[in-house]
């Protein structure tokens, strides 16, 4: 009974140390949340895998952000360099667009800035109002 445990641990310990080397060096990749606004962040910037909720026609893409905000912002451009990353986000009706820059603070810490001011909205009594401008997302 003893060595089966043993097992199963070391089995968990082994896909742990997998999961932390599948981000590890790749700060712009996973599911990333912020607390205090309830908005996801998907990112996968380094190979087009993901889908969003509702909109899997669009196929593939390297990421979006849901949650409470209004509609899915879609990332439609993208450039990395070094620990910072110019993402290009547009909502999902076309309607709107915006521009935000991302730091990596470390592999499970973003720091979000809108450039050029912020589109993305949410509701709020029965109210659109704007998201702030600058958030810090974490590694969910």
């Amino acid at each position: 009974m003893k060595s089966k445990w043993l097992s199963v641990l070391f089995a968990l310990v082994l896909a742990g140390g997998h999961l932390s080397a599948q981000t590890a060096g790749r700060p712009f990749k996973g599911r990333f949340y912020n607390e205090e606004n309830r908005i996801y962040l998907t990112l996968d910037l380094y190979e087009a895998t993901l889908s969003a909720p509702g909109l899997s026609f669009l196929g593939k893409m390297n990421g979006f952000m849901h949650g409470n905000i209004y509609g899915i912002w879609l990332l439609t451009n993208h450039k990395i360099e070094g620990k910072t990353a110019t993402l290009r986000f547009s909502n999902d009706q076309g309607s709107d667009a915006q521009t935000v820059r991302l730091t990596a603070l470390s592999d499970s810490v973003l720091t979000y800035k809108a450039v050029d001011g912020n589109s993305i909205r949410r509701v709020e009594k029965r109210k659109l109002v704007k998201i702030p401008s600058e958030m810090t997302f974490r590694r969910k």
